[in-house]
């Protein structure tokens, strides 16, 4: 079992667990999407059928993040749930900046600050407006935005939105089919 751990892709146990939960869960959300069709509903959320495969490697990758020398959980979470406005080209470094102390992550904004003040010869602003013209231009969103969801990550939340995302985005779509019902 330890071996499987180490590399759950590549286990037969792990990925058949993994499967039989990603179908459940793709069982379910096609009879909501079914429901919808049969109805004539279309409740504005964006929910589509979920791909099999791709919800068992996202399993096998939680699973890697749990074990020594796999990818962090920050940066798998962050590879599959950042929001939209984020660029997440590479999630690996924006991980680095989620597993910060909030020391570090004030001495990272005043190193953005020297260095966009380097670059541009800016002198008089604060390190925050500095860092935040940086942050604008290397993952476009504001600095405040890229603390609310980079910095501020929050490893409970992200192991939910990982293991129970899909089941909560299938319940949401049930109560927007009854919604659209009523």
């Amino acid at each position: 079992m330890k071996g499987d751990l180490n590399d759950p892709h590549n286990s037969e146990r792990i990925t058949a667990h993994a499967r039989v939960l990603a179908e459940i869960e793709a069982q379910q959300r096609a009879a909501v999407l079914d429901q919808r069709e049969r109805l004539g509903i279309d409740p504005d959320d964006s929910v589509t059928d979920l791909d099999v495969e791709e919800r068992v490697a996202e399993l096998c990758d939680v699973i890697a993040a749990r074990t020594p020398g796999g990818p962090s959980l920050a940066e798998i979470w962050l590879s599959r749930c950042a929001p939209d406005d984020l660029d997440v080209s590479d999630p690996a470094i924006l991980a680095t900046y989620a597993e910060m102390e909030p020391g570090e992550w004030q001495d990272q904004i005043a190193r953005w600050a020297d260095a966009v003040r380097h670059q541009a010869g800016i002198e008089g602003q604060a390190d925050r407006t500095l860092a935040d013209r940086h942050v604008s231009a290397q993952w476009g969103v504001s600095l405040d935005r890229f603390e609310e969801a980079v910095v501020e990550w929050d490893r409970r939340r992200a192991v939910t939105d990982l293991l129970a995302g899909p089941s909560e985005a299938t319940e949401q779509a049930i109560y927007a089919n009854t919604e659209a019902l009523a």
